[in-house]
């Protein structure tokens, strides 16, 4: 009969060996690869957010509120404070023949008193600099404020790059409802905008600039887009010059009297509008 082997307790050394091997063998999870249990802690520890609530609730808010502030910038809705020195004023050129001394300076004492109300609106041209779209009689009212020690910067609303053509759009736009153009000035800014390149000619200028116009009123602003473009350079108050007047010259234009009228011209007689 085989002897029975006697089994004994194991000691203090036996069961140190035995944790020893333990811990020596990965735990294999059920995708069969080794994970001991430290690095799986270790990860999720990692990936987790360990703030409070409060705290994620207001960083979620913060992300969010910075998302919507570079949509809106990136769309042309925020208003910022740029130097008058970074505008360049004849980026576009202006519609407006002549400017109202009295008018600019009732603006000027407008914003002495009660500050820039409206912003203006340019285009990032690179390098710190942008060009001027509509707001011109602000912004020189501030460069004459800022000459006698008031503030060096503008209020501003940066629009998205846009092509020429959509700038004169918009600078007519805001002078058409704030100050409305003379006849003269609407063909006048029509031409300049066709020599300009904004558009592939005088025709297109007027239907664009002037979309919303009636095609009776764009009519008219063609008479005197012909008329700038053959007597322009000889005019001396251009912008006095009526719609009923305006029409009746058109026509002799285009009937082919214009080198006879550069010639009256030309002798400078006339020292108002009516008598020009």
């Amino acid at each position: 009969m085989a002897k029975r082997r006697k089994l004994e307790a194991p000691d203090a050394e036996d069961l140190a060996k035995f944790e020893e091997g333990f811990a020596a063998r990965p735990v294999i999870d059920r995708l069969g690869v080794s994970a001991p249990i430290a690095q799986v802690a270790g990860e999720a520890a990692q990936s987790g957010d360990l703030r409070d609530p409060a705290a994620r609730i207001a960083a979620a808010k913060d992300s969010a509120d910075a998302g919507a502030w570079r949509e809106a910038s990136g769309a042309g809705r925020i208003v910022q404070e740029i130097a008058l020195s970074d505008i360049e004023t004849e980026h576009v050129v202006r519609d407006r023949v002549v400017s109202d001394a009295t008018e600019l300076q009732e603006l000027v004492a407008s914003i002495r008193l009660n500050g820039q109300r409206l912003p203006i609106e340019v285009v990032s041209l690179g390098e710190g600099r942008f060009g001027l779209v509509s707001g011109w009689r602000r912004v020189e009212a501030l460069r004459r404020l800022h000459a006698l020690g008031g503030g060096a910067t503008v209020k501003a609303i940066v629009r998205p790059g846009a092509e020429a053509g959509s700038l004169y759009t918009a600078m007519v736009e805001e002078n058409e409802v704030r100050a409305q153009l003379t006849p003269y000035e609407r063909g006048r800014i029509a031409v300049v905008a066709a020599e300009q390149g904004a558009f592939a000619s005088i025709e297109a200028a007027v239907d664009d600039i002037f979309a919303v116009a009636s095609k009776a009123k764009r009519s008219k602003i063609r008479s005197f887009a012909l008329i700038h473009e053959e007597l322009g350079d000889m005019l001396s108050f251009p912008t006095g010059l009526s719609e009923r007047n305006g029409l009746r010259l058109a026509q002799v234009l285009r009937a082919g009297a214009g080198p006879e009228l550069r010639e009256a011209l030309e002798l400078r007689q006339g020292q108002d509008a009516p008598s020009e």
